[in-house]
């Protein structure tokens, strides 16, 4: 039996020897090997393209959603009449991904309804203090007014980039519609994201931070990009504030420096959202500014008030200030006080067919706020306001409301 085993075995050895010695078997199976090695360096590839793709897209650490409401209604009285009706209305989300200790994205795409409550028609130049309520003839009802892609190193350090809020204005830098006491913007900001005197909003990059000196600090904006209605040219600029934190007050100045672009279509520029001055400018200029803002917040008062002087290349220079002060005599009512005055500069006028100068303009306004809840702010505000170039004056008062959530 032993004698037989080692028999089959060498019989078998043989075999395989010759087999393997087949060139054609021996081609056959390199390629079996090659076609495996293939396979698995696919499938190697795939897992690592599709884990990538899942960082990318799905990776974030925390993800926030919401947004608010806001509503403005009116009635406004001027020196021929009186009108009363609908202002605006806007829901803006929020939406905030954070992606790891340094990277997050932030956004907050909004939609909107308003009609014009124009204080002065200048259709109708020679009728004082005509109020009306002009539909919105705009087909585009969409805005953005925030898209940036943050990367913080500390405190010390923040970069932005997108649309990005300037950090000018004590309002303009606190953009959240629903903390504002006074409903409607002062008047050198009152055109909704317009660049009125500073620009409320550009495209490009921003740097931010605050460095801590005792229990005082500095803090720093500087900011390049372009007007998101004048793409090809570039802005500007800076604020610098020291804080005192024992007085709960804070001090800034001011630079910024760009292009103000034209209204496409002058003989429609008309002014809107209760703004004596038109939205754009007839003729574009060059600009540059400067200004001063303070912020006190000690108890239940808070009060803040800034100050702006801006050159215009080839036309008179414009000039504001505003001051606004709010006591929370309960936790959820307040009472606020704010006077605005803004001198406009000049530009084309297609009535007169020629350069003119805009005027002045002032305003008084007494509001009156109620937070029923942390999310909801109900006001009632009423505005004193001598038109620009003229003795008129309008009263209108306004009630809003904005939920968040």
């Amino acid at each position: 039996m032993k004698y037989i085993m080692l028999i089959i075995g060498a019989a078998l050895a043989s075999l395989q020897t010759v087999r393997a010695q087949d060139p054609l078997q021996a081609e056959i199976d390199a390629l079996k090997r090659r076609v495996g090695e293939l396979e698995d360096a696919q499938a190697a590839h795939l897992e690592g393209v599709s884990g990538r793709a899942l960082v990318q897209a799905y990776s974030a650490r925390s993800f926030d959603f919401g947004g608010h409401l806001t509503s403005l209604f009116a009635w406004i009285r001027g020196e021929s009449g009186s009108a009363t009706g609908h202002v605006a209305s806007l829901v803006e989300l929020s939406m905030k991904a954070r992606i790891d200790d340094h990277w997050s994205v932030f956004a907050t795409p909004g939609f909107y309804t308003f009609n014009g409550g124009l204080i002065d028609d200048p259709a109708t130049p020679a009728t004082p203090g005509d109020p009306a309520f002009t539909p919105d003839d705009d087909s585009q009802r969409v805005f953005l007014s925030r898209l940036v892609t943050e990367w913080k190193s500390s405190d010390a350090l923040l970069l932005r980039g997108g649309v990005v809020g300037s950090p000018h204005g004590v309002t303009n830098r606190e953009y959240f519609l629903p903390s504002r006491i006074i409903g409607q913007a002062n008047l050198h900001t009152r055109h909704f994201l317009i660049n009125s005197l500073y620009p409320q909003l550009f495209q490009g990059v921003a740097a931010t931070g605050k460095c801590s000196i005792g229990r005082d600090w500095v803090e720093y904006d500087a900011y390049f990009g372009v007007d998101p209605d004048l793409p090809s040219d570039g802005l500007g600029g800076a604020r610098l504030g020291y804080h005192f934190s024992e007085l709960g007050l804070t001090v800034a100045v001011d630079y910024g420096r760009g292009t103000r672009p034209d209204d496409d279509d002058a003989s429609t520029n008309f002014g809107y959202l209760q703004a004596p001055f038109a939205g754009m400018f007839n003729v574009g200029r060059d600009y540059q500014f400067g200004g001063i803002d303070f912020d006190l917040r000690k108890g239940s008062l808070l009060a803040r008030a800034e100050l702006y002087y801006s050159a215009e290349r080839g036309f008179e220079d414009q000039r504001a200030a505003s001051f606004e002060g709010s006591w929370f005599f309960l936790p959820e009512w307040s009472v606020s006080y704010r006077f605005d005055w803004y001198e406009r500069g000049e530009d084309f006028d297609v009535f007169a067919a020629g350069v003119v100068d805009l005027g002045t303009s002032t305003e008084h306004v007494v509001g009156l706020s109620f937070n029923p809840d942390e999310s909801i702010r109900l006001r009632l505000d009423w505005h004193h306001n001598n038109l620009p170039a003229s003795d008129d004056v309008v009263d209108y008062v306004n009630f809003s409301w904005s939920v968040s959530f």
